[in-house]
């Protein structure tokens, strides 16, 4: 949309999204708080381990530009760099190589600048690639009209959102691939295309669904102290450290918590909204900049932010190799989304797999004696399966013929 002229337009439509999908997210999280963290709940190590996949899966279902394997491959590298340092059940080191400094495994921030980061620095200083000029400063503030032409994606987006925040360890990326993914795959053929070259569906679809999950995810961490997401994990810091203890009591301890929690939520998510409106021609103004001058100040904080991250020049020498290699995988078409997925998701499925399989003594039976494993399960591999090109054209051959005899 920026490269059309219509970058604050799209960051107009982000901030607005991102507000609905907050406010969704916050009334879930007071009315259904019980309900949707009792489902919760029965979650065990086999329902992690599937919803982890799910999202690797999926996430390079959605992103590859030609071959879905390309981006399967992708997803399955970073699962595969997720494993490398001491696991954690039984501390024994995978794929250190005597490095010490590798015994924690790699640091997910080095390894998002060098994916990026890197092949974006490298591809517009050899003139490959230029950024977007700025040709026109459309409206910020979407239009009515724009919100009532997606209201679908928005509901449906947030209730993604709420019910993928609501399980322990998922978090906000799984909720706006999958809202991605289900505004795709019921949009018109028309509208299918302009997905991944600025659709307002798109962005309207993962917007919500991750800002819904901020909501989704505090239900677990409110009413049971189980934190749904990283940032989830960070405030129940912040609230034991102000003597508040998160679980089934706070209520009892603490009355009308939940609701001042609320609040404070609803008022912050109005001034991300005041912020995101005021200053998005401002932000857009950086593309005026020539790209000689701007890109290598990119880089230098790209090599800034690395080391940063505990003042650790090892994290220099994981973030240029993954880089590197991220920039010719780029080059050969595979997309790097899934790669950071798989990263991201690695440690809880490699973790609940493992656990899963050392309590039934390396049997997979007990994964057939849940229905709601069975379920993902089964999700997965019709998903699988939707992507041969044989089995996609006779699901569509079935579909249109189930429509025409409905509408008859």
């Amino acid at each position: 949309m920026a490269k059309r002229g219509e970058g604050a337009k799209a960051l107009g439509l982000t901030t607005t999204a991102s507000l609905i999908g907050t406010l969704i997210g916050l009334i879930f999280l007071v009315i259904l708080s019980p309900a949707i963290a009792t489902v919760a709940l029965q979650f065990t190590s086999w329902e992690f381990f599937l919803l982890a996949l799910f999202g690797i899966i999926i996430s390079g279902s959605i992103t590859s530009q030609d071959l879905v394997i390309k981006g399967w491959i992708a997803g399955f590298l970073g699962l595969f760099l997720s494993t490398i340092g001491r696991d954690s059940l039984q501390y024994f080191p995978r794929y250190t190589f005597e490095q010490s400094q590798l015994d924690s495994g790699l640091e997910i921030v080095p390894v998002l600048i060098g994916v990026f980061g890197i092949p974006q620095v490298i591809r517009v200083l050899s003139d490959r690639e230029t950024l977007g000029k700025l040709s026109k400063l459309s409206r910020v503030l979407p239009e009515l009209s724009t919100i009532k032409r997606n209201i679908k994606h928005i509901f449906r987006s947030a209730c993604i959102g709420v019910g993928i925040g609501s399980v322990p360890g998922i978090g906000e990326d799984i909720a706006g691939w999958v809202s991605y993914s289900a505004a795709k795959k019921t949009s018109t053929p028309e509208e299918q295309k302009k997905f991944g070259k600025g659709a307002e569906a798109a962005i309207v679809s993962s917007e919500t669904a991750n800002n819904a999950c901020v909501g989704g995810a505090l239900i677990p961490l409110l009413t049971l102290g189980i934190p749904g997401s990283p940032p989830a994990a960070m405030l129940l810091g912040a609230l034991l450290l102000h003597g508040i203890t998160p679980g089934p009591t706070v209520e009892i301890d603490h009355p009308n918590f939940l609701l001042e929690v609320t609040a404070i939520l609803v008022l912050a998510s109005f001034a991300m909204w005041a912020n995101g409106m005021l200053l998005a021609k401002q932000v857009l103004k950086l593309l005026q900049v020539p790209p000689p001058l701007f890109i290598p100040v990119v880089g230098l904080l790209c090599v800034m932010g690395a080391y940063s991250l505990g003042i650790n020049i090892f994290n220099l020498y994981i973030m240029l190799p993954v880089g590197i290699c991220a920039y010719f995988l780029s080059e050969m078409k595979f997309p790097l989304a899934p790669l950071v997925i798989g990263l991201v998701l690695g440690s809880m499925a490699d973790d609940s797999l493992r656990r899963a399989l050392m309590l039934s003594e390396g049997s997979f039976l007990p994964l057939f004696d849940r229905p709601v494993a069975v379920l993902l399960l089964l999700i997965i591999l019709s998903f699988c399966l939707i992507q041969i090109p044989l089995v996609r054209r006779g699901v569509k051959i079935f579909m249109n013929r189930f429509f025409k005899r409905t509408n008859s």
